[in-house]
């Protein structure tokens, strides 16, 4: 990726756009990055075994049914067919008021099924997307538990617990067990649980990180000198989906409020793969800027993470760190050692050679709140010449998305709700929440306008072919991170399902991103 500006458009900023609709613009490219970059996963994961429970039968390669235990978890537990179900692509474990006392005088019947003895795993990321329903004495998990007992019996063995909800809470447990637990062990998330959601965990040699939706909880640590004790996390786990009603923890049930149900769609268990690097490329050297706190003066940099087309790629230590500040790779701004920055608060790492990556995550302590304010990022081939500097506070972590370098933008329209004309006004550059309106000459008709309406207005359009295509040539790379397009809509017409991408050599384009389009729209 190569970080330079062209002259040229730094001649055109937009100076038409109100304070009101700068802001609009600055929204929509924030929670636009944040859907792009939210759910990045570690490069130390990868994707080899999966259930999307397209079938009708439970597969019983991956899976068992678990039977009726004697602890709180499994008493209620059969394997009979009234509590399972598959269906449109859905695997459904019921909780109900046990119809047949004679034949099984338990009160309940519950669902479950575990990879116990047919998928054994150590380390690694597991992912379910599930919802269930709510009722009291309703105990619903999704866990893991240890696979053998070399260490003794539970909790000896070591349990971690992606998600255990109960009764009508308005939130979920994440949990680790073992002999002796360091803090945090523990942590409660809200969450709307009637709808589906994303449980996870990844599980490193030393941490285990709880995530949501793909964002961190919480993170559970092994500790400096650990035995198993406080880490039984070091052999092989095997997954559990329960449904239970009652137990000392839960409580009573209320069978009027059966029965019950727990959905999943699908479970993904990754891989561990110990030091990933990312694809070869032009950014050698990271150059990161700090200047205090709102507390004190001091820069407590804790994580410095590459991110490449959402795989990230956590720094280990030995960066310019001297050692007596610890391994530099604490995650999301945990405290696990600092990276030397010098006296004026300056920190360039030299990566060895040269790779290619989106973006830097840094991660700072933040035990009291405190922000860091203006902290720089800017990349650099040889260590001399750096390219545009990305700015942010920071109060826990904070994703610096770089710019990307193109050379040719493909747009293409499909008419609108009043007719099949593509009227299209205004097509913007953005890079770090400044517009750049596009001149007119970008492939556009003299006759047609300028084509630099900006926000929609209609002072030209720009000339699509018969099939309402157009592609951009910007004449070499540019930097940018966005692109809105701007519509004529004198009757509040949509234009719909309008596709942007874009390409380095005009032959091969990235990635599609579609949106409806009733005035302007920010794509990427």
């Amino acid at each position: 990726m190569k970080n330079k500006w062209i002259s040229l458009f730094s001649l055109i900023l937009c100076f038409g756009c109100d304070r009101t609709d700068e802001a609009n613009v600055e929204q929509q490219l924030q929670e636009t990055f944040s859907e792009n970059f939210q759910l990045t996963t570690s490069a130390n994961f990868n994707l080899v075994w999966q259930d999307d429970f397209d079938g009708t039968t439970l597969d019983t390669t991956k899976w068992s049914r678990i039977p009726q235990g004697t602890v709180d978890w499994n008493n209620t537990m059969t394997t009979d067919d009234q509590v399972y179900d598959l269906s449109d692509g859905y695997l459904h474990l019921k909780g109900i008021v046990n119809p047949d006392t004679q034949s099984d005088p338990r009160a309940y019947l519950t669902g479950g099924v575990w990879t116990r003895n047919k998928y054994n795993f150590t380390y690694g990321k597991v992912e379910v997307r599930a919802k269930f329903d709510s009722a009291q004495g309703c105990w619903p998990a999704i866990w893991l538990l240890g696979s053998t007992n070399e260490y003794g019996g539970w909790p000896d063995f070591g349990e971690i617990d992606l998600m255990e909800h109960l009764n009508f809470d308005g939130y979920i447990y994440s949990t680790i067990h073992a002999n002796t637990k360091s803090n945090p062990s523990s942590k409660t998330s809200s969450v709307n649980t009637s709808n589906f959601n994303v449980y996870g965990v990844e599980w490193y040699p030393e941490r285990i990180v709880f995530t949501i939706n793909g964002v961190t909880t919480f993170t559970y640590y092994k500790a400096a000198g650990a035995d198993w004790r406080q880490w039984p996390f070091d052999r092989d786990f095997h997954l559990i989906l329960s449904q239970q009603l009652g137990g000392s923890w839960v409580g009573g049930v209320n069978s009027s409020h059966l029965p019950v149900d727990y959905v999943i769609d699908f479970v993904k268990y990754f891989e561990y793969i110990p030091n990933p690097t990312p694809p070869l490329g032009d950014n050698k050297y990271i150059k990161i800027q700090m200047n205090g706190n709102t507390s004190n003066s001091w820069n407590h940099l804790t994580e410095v993470t590459l991110v490449n087309d959402g795989k990230e790629y956590v720094l280990p230590s030995g960066h310019n760190a001297p050692g007596v500040l610890g391994d530099g790779a604490g995650v999301e701004g945990s405290n696990t050692g600092f990276y030397g920055l010098d006296s004026s608060g300056l920190l360039t790492i030299n990566l060895g050679q040269g790779y290619e990556f989106d973006a830097v995550k840094l991660g700072v302590y933040n035990g009291d709140s405190r922000v860091y304010q203006n902290v720089e990022v800017s990349l650099s081939e040889d260590g001399i010449t750096f390219g545009p500097t990305n700015i942010k506070d920071i109060q826990n972590s904070e994703l610096f998305i770089l710019p990307e370098a193109y050379q040719y933008i493909k747009i293409q329209m499909n008419g609108s709700n009043a007719n099949s004309w593509s009227h299209l006004t205004e097509v913007t550059l953005i890079n770090n929440g400044t517009e750049f309106t596009m001149p007119s000459g970008h492939d556009t008709s003299s006759l047609l306008g300028d084509g630099a309406g900006v926000n929609g207005s209609s002072t030209g359009y720009y000339g699509l072919d018969s099939s309402g295509l157009l592609i951009i040539d910007l004449g070499q790379e540019v930097n940018f991170k966005a692109v809105k397009l701007g519509v004529y809509n004198g009757s509040i017409r949509t234009y719909n399902d309008v596709e942007v991408s874009f390409s380095k050599d005009g032959v091969v384009y990235g990635p599609k991103e579609i949106h409806d389009i009733q005035n302007y729209q920010v794509f990427f």
